[in-house]
């Protein structure tokens, strides 16, 4: 299932979402999501976080096109699979419908309209679930991460939130909205998985962090440094993965 998931989400990176996973051709915010998908799989499930990715970017999507081109389709489906969505993990739909939203608040330029239309496709789907079936959607927190995992996580945050602050102010507006986009994921993701041991918080804030760290390798004028980083970094992740040092 995950190799599925996996594969679906690299076809989908170079396709559809290839404006925000490719730099100039390269693939270096993928090698970053994937290097930053291992130091996750240390604690948690592989799969939640492939999904969550999913179903974020997606949206993020919906939102931009509809941003284009006015599509009330893009509306409804961006609510309809946040509906549908929340059904991997009940107790994070409400981390999953605030992210998707915070979404379409930046980037979608939304309208009255567009936030009745979203929340009727959301709402159609969630009510009926809440009310009239046995799942259970209250918030619930998940099993917490190590200290060493979550101190790994807060300074490359940092590092991540350093290239935001740059990349913003000389961005054009497109980029400028994506920036901020992430940066909101990598900050309020990061309270939410420490605070409320959210796995969609967490889940936002590793795709944040992969925007922001793949922009500033790729950008870094002393290519020797971010390169020796990188691999720092690598050898940080897998050391942890394989528990070859006890923290």
């Amino acid at each position: 299932m995950s190799f599925a998931l996996g594969s679906l989400m690299l076809w989908l990176c170079w396709t559809i979402l290839r404006d925000r996973w490719v730099l100039k051709t390269s693939a270096l915010r993928f090698i970053t999501y994937f290097l930053l998908s291992i130091h996750w799989s240390a604690e948690f499930d592989i799969m939640d976080l492939i999904f969550y990715s999913l179903v974020i970017e997606i949206n993020w999507h919906f939102a931009e096109y509809n941003k284009r081109k006015e599509s009330v389709l893009s509306v409804l489906n961006s609510g309809t699979l946040t509906a549908l969505s929340s059904l991997w993990m009940p107790q994070e739909m409400y981390f999953v419908a605030g992210a998707v939203i915070l979404i379409w608040l930046v980037s979608g330029g939304i309208k009255f309209k567009t936030l009745l239309q979203w929340g009727l496709s959301f709402g159609i789907i969630i009510f009926p679930l809440i009310y009239f079936s046995e799942i259970d959607f209250n918030l619930k927190r998940s099993t917490a991460a190590s200290n060493a995992w979550w101190i790994f996580m807060a300074g490359l945050s940092l590092l991540a939130l350093a290239e935001f602050i740059q990349s913003y102010l000389k961005a054009n507006q497109t980029n400028k909205n994506r920036s901020l986009i992430v940066g909101l994921w990598i900050v309020f993701g990061g309270i939410c998985g420490w605070c409320y041991q959210s796995t969609i918080g967490t889940v936002i804030c590793v795709l944040g962090m992969s925007y922001h760290l793949a922009n500033g390798i790729r950008y870094f004028r002393r290519g020797r440094t971010a390169e020796t980083l990188f691999l720092l970094i690598l050898a940080f992740v897998m050391v942890s993965y394989f528990e070859l040092i006890n923290w």
